[in-house]
């Protein structure tokens, strides 16, 4: 069957996602989330087999069996315009975005929507893979030097890459300062911390750094500039906070004690940012051609790397 056919449901939903899409307070990335859903919508409605009463408005549209049919369709990757390698069930992350735009073109059509109950987010297990990796690093380069990326999400780009080159440590990241990086940002200097209990030496590597981390490091250096300016003292390390944060003490009126932007990540630190932007990234790509969440773990993406330092020296 065709869309031809006028279907009063779709208007309606064409309706809605202009009036959403228009505001200037949705975000570019939501729009193409919500352009991504109402499309898959499209298809869903006029496929055999879907409920025939959800045609007749938006209202019917969003009631309990055509949504939950419309999410069990999508789930199984039956209205993607694309074919992808490796599987093609979506991701929890996926179909909690697709229930975030359903809620939202709801309210812009001024109709209720019945929602089931929200899948809960699932860690990744496994280590990135090879196909994944390469996705990634093109994905790093084509965003290094994209306009109105987020200090966070600047900061993540360069790191993803540096792991992805080193197989560093959230320890080892956190140690790393600007005269570990090589000339032009063609290699960076690792100090390998033995794990907990063992006996053997650091280790120092030199690590070459492939055009993608390059970029990202660039552009991270910049975003770096403007956020030591109000730090006192010397700012050596490579990986500083994007926003100020509380000291974990008090000041002589009882209040917390504020640390500007720019201070030096701890590991705790440096992983819980990590996760923090991930979370926003994996829900922003979602809808992207090829794109894969990334683990919500740094460990995990850090264990996908054979490291292969170019030079290799112990004390």
């Amino acid at each position: 069957m065709t869309t031809s056919v006028r279907i009063a449901a779709l208007e309606q939903l064409d309706r809605a996602l202009l009036r959403v899409t228009s505001r200037d307070e949705t975000s570019a990335s939501r729009a193409r989330q919500l352009r991504w859903v109402a499309g898959e919508l499209r298809r869903a409605v006029v496929r055999d087999g879907f409920p025939v009463e959800a045609r007749a408005s938006l209202a019917d549209l969003f009631a309990a069996e055509p949504v939950s049919v419309y999410l069990e369709l999508a789930a199984r990757g039956e209205l993607r315009t694309r074919v992808t390698a490796g599987s093609s069930r979506s991701t929890v992350a996926s179909i909690r975005v697709r229930m975030d735009c359903l809620e939202i073109l709801a309210r812009a059509g001024e109709v209720p929507v019945f929602l089931p109950e929200r899948p809960a987010m699932q860690e990744l297990k496994r280590p990135v893979g090879a196909r994944q990796r390469s996705l990634l690093q093109r994905w790093l380069e084509a965003a290094a030097d994209r306009p109105g990326a987020d200090a966070g999400r600047v900061r993540l780009f360069a790191l993803v890459g540096v792991v992805l080159d080193t197989g560093a440590r959230a320890g080892e990241l956190c140690a790393l300062r600007l005269d570990d990086l090589g000339p032009d940002l063609a290699t960076v200097t690792v100090v390998r911390k033995p794990q907990a209990r063992s006996v053997a030496p650091p280790t120092t590597e030199v690590h070459e750094l492939s055009g993608h981390t390059q970029a990202a490091l660039k552009h991270w250096l910049d975003v770096r500039e403007e956020l030591i300016r109000e730090v006192q003292g010397s700012a050596t390390a490579l990986w500083v906070s994007v926003r100020g944060n509380h000291a974990g003490v008090l000041d002589a009126d009882g209040r917390a004690r504020l640390r500007p932007p720019g201070m030096p990540l701890m590991p705790r630190g440096l992983a819980r940012a990590y996760t923090r932007t991930v979370v926003q990234v994996n829900a922003d790509m979602v809808g992207h051609p090829g794109w894969e969440p990334l683990p919500y773990r740094l460990e995990q993406l850090r264990r996908a790397v054979e490291p292969h330092p170019t030079e290799s020296s112990a004390p």
